[in-house]
Formats: C-alpha cells, sequence, structure tokens
C-alpha cells in the first residue's frame, strides 16, 4: 500500500514540474527591502470593473552587469489584505478576483508568473471583509514571488511598480482590495 502512494506522488510532481524554470549558478549581488505602513486601496463600483493602487512608489534597482549584461530579479512580497465585493445584502455568486500587478520598466516579468498584464492573481472567490458598504472587518496575509530578468540598455537602473488590483468578475457592482502593512524585498542576482 505505501509504495502504491509513493508513485502516485512522484507520479504528480513529475508532471507538474514541466512548466517550470530553473536558474543556476546566479550571484546574490544586491538586495533591497521596502516597508509601507500606508493602506492602499483598489475600488470600483461598477459591474464588470478593474481598479488598481499603487502599493509603494516605484523602485529603482540597479543591475550591475555590462550593458547588454543580464540580471536576474527575484521580488519577495507579503501584504496584510481585506478583499470585499459590491454584492449589498444576500448575494449567492461569486466573489471578485483580487491580484498584485508587477512592473518592470513599465512591461510584465519575463520569468513571472505573472500574465502579460503583470497581473498575478493571489485570491479568486474569496471575500474577507464581506461588502463594500460594510467594510473591511479582516486582515490575511497574501505573500508573492516574482521573478524578472533584467537587460542593460542605456543604464543600469531598472524600475519596478507593484500595484494592488481588484475586478468584478462576478455580476455585482464593484470590488475592493486594500492592502495594508506590507513588505517587499528585491533581490538581484548575475550569472
Amino acid at each position: 500500500m505505501r509504495r502504491a502512494r509513493l508513485s502516485l506522488w512522484v507520479l504528480l510532481v513529475g508532471s507538474g514540474a514541466m512548466g517550470q524554470t530553473t536558474l543556476s549558478n546566479e550571484t546574490l549581488v544586491n538586495t533591497a527591502f521596502v516597508v509601507n505602513k500606508v493602506s492602499s486601496t483598489a475600488k470600483c463600483l461598477e459591474t464588470g470593473c478593474v481598479a488598481k493602487a499603487p502599493m509603494f512608489a516605484p523602485l529603482s534597482i540597479t543591475c550591475p552587469a555590462a550593458m547588454g549584461a543580464t540580471c536576474t530579479l527575484h521580488i519577495s512580497l507579503d501584504s496584510k489584505l481585506s478583499l470585499a465585493d459590491g454584492c449589498v445584502g444576500s448575494c449567492t455568486v461569486r466573489a471578485p478576483e483580487s491580484f498584485f500587478q508587477f512592473l518592470i520598466d513599465g512591461k510584465a516579468p519575463t520569468i513571472g508568473p505573472t500574465d502579460e498584464s503583470g497581473d498575478y492573481i493571489f485570491a479568486w472567490n474569496l471575500i474577507t471583509a464581506g461588502d463594500i458598504s460594510h467594510g473591511p472587518l479582516i486582515r490575511q496575509s497574501y505573500p508573492a514571488s516574482v521573478l524578472a530578468g533584467v537587460t542593460n540598455s542605456g543604464s543600469e537602473s531598472h524600475t519596478i511598480t507593484v500595484n494592488i488590483g481588484c475586478r468584478e468578475t462576478n455580476g455585482d457592482s464593484g470590488c475592493e482590495a486594500i492592502a495594508r502593512w506590507t513588505t517587499m524585498r528585491v533581490d538581484v542576482f548575475e550569472p
């Protein structure tokens, strides 16, 4: 019996590993830490709306490699969040989508895992605060981890932008995502 379970586990791990990216022989060259104790609120009040709000001021990171060379950025984020939808009263539909948006020099990270807009979905069909009219009741910690490759082209400086966002996907009238105390660490690696 034990042998069958082990075989199934190996099969599941093996099939999920096909989409992975492995980076090796990278050297950590610098690290930046950012702490924000001010809330950021993404909120919209219409059916089908999307709202985004900056979580930090844009962060400038240096890739100390030569022009034309690359660095790898590892961004670790942890935020205390409250999520709400626009449904007032007793609703039986699913909750909105909540996400972090990561942009490196104005573009989605090339390794990810984000979509083509830089969105990192952390909650879908989840509400921690009820409806918008009753305000945020619960704060829950949500982490994110993103990798980005940057190439020096005219400058060693690269800008990281991080937004909190929500997308109303349930036919109600809005969504809200509030990022409270948030920490971010950015590690810069060179080959």
